[in-house]
């Protein structure tokens, strides 16, 4: 998360979003507003600008809703670009994601992109997140849904690492309960969204199972409640004044860190 001890009006059309899950949590809105083709990578700081404004050139990503509106009209594409510091403890480099609709445009023969649709093109995070269009069960509504999941890669050495860390010995100093509530905060920090927390909590159980068949003696440190939902109701930007681009990183901004996971 940055948190800001003033923002100076900026001069940026690129907004940038309060924390890493409301970075997320846009880039999700996005795509499920139609913009399922995207392309992404990395820029040092000091060049993010002059990226943004090529970008802005070429594909008019600084354009406003209402011309965007009448350019989906005439089968034209759309597209928006998205930034979010790669480390907030020292922001010397941008994540940046270019999310496009269908439609012809210029983007299209420039650059290589991927279709958020296609299981082999899933828009990610790094090797973080990915980005998923599930099938949610009857239970909680039914339907097809946007939602963010861990990497399967991700998720599988979380998991090593619960297993592990869950069969370690009460008995001695080499128990590592310290560092199994280490893992388990961690786990409880991602962004709380449904394929996230899904996994969160099947994460824990199996944790819990595999602590309860080898030891005798409860671990105190399972969470008692279920992972909180992302609030929906906070807002994704910076109020009153927007962060905007141009204003990263300089005085001002303070990074901490309490940033999801």
């Amino acid at each position: 998360m940055l948190l800001l001890e003033r923002i100076p009006e900026g001069r940026s059309y690129v907004r940038i979003a309060c924390s890493k899950s409301a970075t997320m949590r846009l880039m999700l809105e996005t795509v499920q507003r139609g913009s399922r083709y995207w392309t992404s990578g990395i820029v040092a700081l000091e060049k993010a600008e002059a990226l943004a404004n090529k970008f802005a050139a070429l594909y008019g990503t600084d354009m406003p809703q209402h011309t965007r509106t009448r350019r989906k009209a005439k089968g034209l594409a759309n597209a928006t670009l998205i930034m979010y510091p790669q480390d907030n403890q020292h922001i010397t480099h941008l994540l940046w994601w270019l999310l496009v609709t269908p439609g012809e445009g210029l983007v299209n023969t420039r650059e290589q992109l991927q279709d958020a649709r296609n299981k082999r093109q899933r828009l990610q995070w790094e090797d973080q997140y990915v980005l998923l269009h599930k099938q949610h069960s009857q239970n909680t509504g039914g339907g097809r849904h946007w939602t963010w999941e861990c990497t399967q890669a991700r998720y599988d050495s979380l998991l090593t690492g619960m297993l592990a860390l869950s069969r370690g010995s009460g008995n001695t100093r080499s128990e590592r309960t310290d560092d199994l509530a280490l893992l388990i905060q961690q786990i409880w920090k991602m962004p709380g969204f449904h394929g996230v927390r899904m996994q969160q909590m099947a994460l824990i159980r199996a944790g819990r199972e595999t602590w309860n068949r080898t030891h005798q003696a409860p671990y105190g440190g399972w969470p008692q409640a279920a992972p909180a939902y992302l609030d929906k109701r906070l807002p994704v930007y910076h109020r009153p004044t927007v962060l905007r681009l141009d204003q990263l990183g300089k005085s001002g901004i303070r990074k901490v860190n309490r940033r999801s996971v």
